[in-house]
């Protein structure tokens, strides 16, 4: 009977390890994208890392970070401003915060744009957006742009 009981444990302790889902990666995980006109950014393990290949007549170059969540778009060069009928909000950056143009679709998904900085040699922008509507991605984009710094 003891055997019996202790092998039924086991059993639903298995089946209960097997359907928990994976836990998150933590930022220990994350890489890190270093650029020379002086910006860098953090973001998840699972995240891709695209170099945009430059168009003909674009003035600024592009990486483009990804996951499932959402993504990053990182501009660096001339060309950046514009209007923003929707508004001005601010996002945390690792030195404090910085202006966006913020938007949010019907669908729930949300855009943060025009994140301009001038640095030493180049002018730098950046959006972000989330992929779905979860609160989940919303933090975890946040979270992500939190980690850009500045260093010229």
């Amino acid at each position: 009977m003891k055997t019996r009981i202790v092998f039924t444990l086991s059993i639903c302790l298995l089946l209960a390890a097997a359907c928990a889902p994976a836990p998150a990666a933590g930022p220990e995980s994350w890489q890190t994208y270093s650029n020379p006109a002086g910006f860098s950014i953090r973001y998840p393990g699972t995240w891709t890392k695209e170099e945009v290949p430059q168009q003909a007549g674009d003035m600024y170059q592009t990486v483009s970070l990804k996951g499932t969540e959402g993504g990053v778009d990182l501009h660096w060069g001339v060309g950046f401003g514009g209007a923003c009928p929707q508004g001005y909000t601010t996002v945390k950056v690792a030195e404090g915060e910085l202006p966006a143009c913020y938007s949010k679709n019907a669908d729930g998904t949300e855009l943060w744009a025009q994140i301009n900085k001038e640095l030493a040699t180049t002018s730098f922008s950046a959006e972000a957006r989330t992929n779905n509507a979860q609160q989940a991605s919303h933090d975890l984009v946040l979270q992500v742009l939190s980690t850009l710094s500045f260093s010229k």
